[in-house]
């Protein structure tokens, strides 16, 4: 068992270790069709600037926009959508942002979209209402409102709102499923399309998400500022983990209140209509828009097992004219982590539930099976959250039971051991990080794709022997 789960945390630390390294390389990458890395400037890091001993205050960018008087690194920038087996090898395994310019320029959506009177033709945009945000710099506890897209139209330019929506259904043929996308494993992981309008000044907050996601930009202008995610996921603290955002303040950033705000190095990246940009999975990033501006972000899970798969199957016969209007999307995000396990714990109400059928319910989680590996310490927060939910102690779960628990108790315990597992992997990313990064300095970084594979084997022969012999020994006892 040990010796599987350091091959499968070795996998896990390449991905790591790559992502570091080759976000401070300079490369130049031909895909054929003209397709071609054309910028990935790099700044030397970290600037020569107050040390972490001194007055916060007298660090450059206290006080001002995020990201504000430090150099900024570089996004890495080519010209067009890469093949999705590029795009999954250098940028979304080893978790790279990236810009791909002028990238759906041949699209409807860039084409018809810059002008409102395109959407006042349809009669759709007088009956569906749609999700307005009532302040442009984002406030996550401002309630929002309710209107068609008419009402929308008529308003937008004299007032502070914008809209922020799942891309209507009547618009989703206009807007093309990024190239780098269309093949049949990334396709399935697909969840959400979101859509947001305004008339430019929108500041977000500082934030990551959980899914992947390339956004597409068919109006206006876009500055986005990334920390990366795998080298200061320790160091950057959102004091809003149930919405993983800060309430820092973007246009005078505190170093008094955020002190690792000027211990972390930052890259910007400008978009104009038609660019497109990949946002790895939870990388922090805070964006501002300008002039009229409309968006589409694609997202998907974030799975880096299917990722690796996905390299040696067949992408299927996906159009490249596909549009988002192509794909059954459905939003697991309007869903909570613990839907699965509510689910779960409802359908077996009428039956005594042990450790080891909870256990295996929460393998099948969205959340747990982004795990390469099971690890004790995930055994260790599920039995938390059985021991939890089991009242008298006896070691089964009963509908009496699961009646004591109010919905809001049951919720706070089924997310909160969930959100640990999601740590799990990444903790133990870290332990090895170091011998890896060696590896990678010496070359093997080149090779790593064919490296993760044989160690995904070798591991998962393993840990099949293992996990078996594991189970035995918990029965025995």
């Amino acid at each position: 068992m040990a010796r599987a789960r350091r091959l499968l945390f070795l996998v896990e630390i390449l991905f790591l270790a790559v992502s570091l390294s080759s976000s401070d390389q300079e490369t130049v990458n031909d895909f054929g069709d003209g397709i071609r890395s054309v910028e990935a400037e790099a700044t030397t890091w970290p600037p020569n600037v107050v040390s972490s001993e001194d007055d916060p205050s007298l660090a450059p960018g206290h006080l001002k926009p995020i990201g504000a008087n430090v150099p900024n690194k570089a996004v890495k920038v080519l010209q067009g959508f890469p093949p999705p087996d590029v795009f999954l090898r250098d940028y979304a395994i080893p978790s790279v942002p990236v810009l791909f310019r002028a990238a759906v320029t041949d699209s409807v959506a860039f084409k018809n979209w810059n002008t409102d009177e395109y959407f006042r033709q349809f009669s759709e945009a007088d009956r569906q209402t749609h999700t307005i945000e009532t302040r442009k710099k984002e406030v996550r506890t401002q309630r929002p409102t309710a209107l068609t897209l008419r009402q929308f139209l008529d308003r937008y330019n004299q007032e502070d709102i914008y809209m922020v929506e799942a891309v209507p259904s009547f618009l989703r043929k206009d807007v093309p499923m990024p190239k780098s996308l269309l093949c049949e494993p990334l396709t399935n992981l697909l969840v959400d399309t979101v859509m947001w309008f305004s008339s430019g000044g929108t500041k977000s907050v500082l934030h990551n998400d959980d899914v992947d996601n390339i956004n597409c930009l068919y109006a206006g202008k876009k500055e986005l500022v990334f920390i990366n995610f795998p080298r200061y996921r320790n160091k950057v603290d959102l004091d809003h983990p149930e919405g993983s955002y800060s309430s820092m303040d973007v246009e005078a950033v505190d170093f008094t209140k955020y002190p690792f705000m000027r211990d972390v190095e930052y890259h910007r990246v400008n978009m104009s209509a038609g660019d497109c940009l990949y946002i790895p999975y939870r990388w922090y990033h805070q964006v501002n828009s300008y002039g009229r501006n409309i968006a589409v972000n694609v997202w998907w899970e974030h799975n880096l097992k299917k990722y690796v798969e996905a390299l040696s199957q067949d992408c299927g016969d996906l159009s490249e004219d596909a549009t988002l209007a192509d794909f059954n999307i459905e939003n697991p995000q309007e869903e909570q982590p613990s839907d699965h396990l509510k689910e779960f714990l409802d359908s077996v109400k009428d039956e005594t539930v042990t450790f080891e059928v909870f256990e295996a319910s929460v393998k099948k989680d969205r959340v747990a099976t982004e795990l390469i590996i099971w690890t004790p310490e995930c055994r260790q927060i599920i039995k938390e959250m059985f021991d939890e939910i089991d009242r008298n102690e006896d070691s089964v779960l009963t509908q009496d039971e699961l009646d004591l628990m109010q919905e809001e108790e049951l919720e706070e315990v089924l997310g909160e051991k969930l959100d640990g597992i999601r740590t799990v992997i990444i903790d133990q990313v870290a332990q090895l990080r170091q011998s890896v990064e060696a590896e990678v300095a010496r070359g093997r970084a080149e090779s790593y794709v064919e490296l993760v594979k044989k160690l995904l084997d070798e591991g998962r022969t393993t840990l099949a022997g293992a996990d078996e012999s594991a189970e035995q020994g918990h029965q025995e006892l």
